[in-house]
């Protein structure tokens, strides 16, 4: 039916959590058959054994778990590496930091039955930040079309299997979501009405290293893939974002300077030589 793939990089203290998500959802139909693979890949902590301590419990729930240790820190290749173990052509990626609402995988999974090309994501929540700043920049990015109307997919993504064979193994890129995303036209998006909550980074360095690897990812897909640009829904790009700004200028004048200081350092790295993996959040 459907493998779950879960990238971590030393997630420990989140692993549990997300697993234990996964574990909660119901409306599952009987016998339902679900794969969990967690592609630890570079960690330095526990995270392979807080994984491993939720086998039982999910076997319980009738998901199957497979632990990678992988060594080498690079999302790309533990997505790449997961999808060769995994067992079921339907496909959901998610972020170990997100955690599942319980209908999640159900909801997901009636949209992928169709028998034509499908994206799908849940209904993506924003826990409320204990940083102002990061407050600012949420009440401002929240409201965005990208946002606000569209499937973004930002931790949680899923595509059944003609959906996945629209692409080959994840290249040596930073934006794995929206390379993912634009394989499919926005008719070809779905969203689950089951919300997820997917945690915005803590305060203004945080949040511009962060954007600095989005930034990079866009730069990256429109310099590499230029094809995929066409899938991208127009109406993200319309003067009523711009004047939007307006209205909370406060938590704009916040949300542009981390957009100018990451796009910056995005332009001056996006173009070195080789590619090396860097972290979206530490």
């Amino acid at each position: 039916m459907l493998t779950v793939i879960i990238p971590s990089y030393n997630e420990e203290a989140r692993i549990g959590s997300c697993l234990d998500a996964i574990i909660a959802q119901s409306g599952l139909p009987d016998g339902h058959a679900f794969q969990i693979v967690v592609a630890a890949n570079g960690c330095r902590d526990h995270t392979v054994k807080r994984a491993r301590e939720k086998a039982a419990t999910l076997r319980e729930r009738g998901f199957d778990l497979v632990v990678l240790d992988i060594a080498q820190g690079n999302k790309m290749n533990a997505l790449n590496q997961a999808e060769e173990v995994a067992t079921y052509e339907m496909r959901a990626f998610l972020d170990a930091d997100v955690i599942l609402s319980k209908h999640v995988l159900v909801e997901l999974v009636d949209i992928l039955s169709a028998d034509t090309p499908r994206y799908a994501s849940g209904t993506v929540c924003i826990p409320r930040p204990k940083s102002m700043i990061s407050r600012a920049f949420a009440k401002v990015w929240t409201d965005l079309p990208f946002f606000r109307d569209g499937v973004p997919g930002i931790g949680l993504y899923a595509v059944n299997a003609k959906g996945r064979a629209r692409w080959g193994a994840f290249p040596e890129i930073y934006s794995d979501d929206r390379f993912v995303r634009l394989q499919f036209a926005p008719d070809e998006r779905f969203k689950t009405k089951a919300t997820y909550q997917w945690p915005l980074p803590e305060g203004f360095g945080n949040l511009v290293h962060v954007r600095h690897r989005w930034s990079e990812g866009n730069i990256e897909l429109a310099e590499q893939y230029p094809e995929l640009l066409a899938n991208e829904s127009q109406h993200n790009k319309t003067m009523s974002s711009v004047w939007g700004l307006f209205r909370t200028p406060l938590s704009s004048a916040v949300y542009v300077a981390i957009f100018i200081v990451s796009n910056f350092r995005a332009n001056r790295s996006a173009h070195s030589e080789t590619f090396v993996w860097r972290r979206g959040r530490d």
